[in-house]
């Protein structure tokens, strides 16, 4: 059962990712501000530490727990990003790439079979 949630709330952090790319566009053409997308991130990064806590206790396979590991040292990293704009504003930009590796890996525990606990 926790592994259907768990499966489930990845899924659902893919399907915000997304709209964290539609918000920051949105917002860099003038669209709304940036704060959407910043909420929403703060939201996303609760969720992705749930995940890996829920990935502890379904222990889905070692490599879906290293996964969600990977997945949450990513997220600190986008979140300290942006802090970096007036100093140093050419990692600052990392941002985004870093946003597609969080989708990816994010994709990567979505996708993995699952284990009956």
């Amino acid at each position: 059962m926790i592994t259907r949630i768990f499966h489930g709330v990845a899924w659902l952090v893919v399907g915000g990712l997304v709209v964290e790319f539609y918000l920051a566009g949105a917002a860099l053409f003038g669209a709304t501000t940036f704060q959407p997308h910043r909420a929403l991130g703060v939201a996303l990064a609760a969720a992705i530490l749930l995940l890996l806590v829920m990935a502890l206790i379904a222990r889905p396979g070692r490599r879906v727990v290293g996964l969600a590991a990977v997945l949450t040292v990513l997220t600190i990293v986008q979140l300290l990003l942006p802090s970096l704009s007036t100093g140093l504003p050419w990692v600052a930009a990392l941002h985004v790439v870093n946003a597609v590796a969080l989708a990816s890996v994010t994709v990567g525990i979505a996708r993995a079979p699952g284990r009956a606990v």
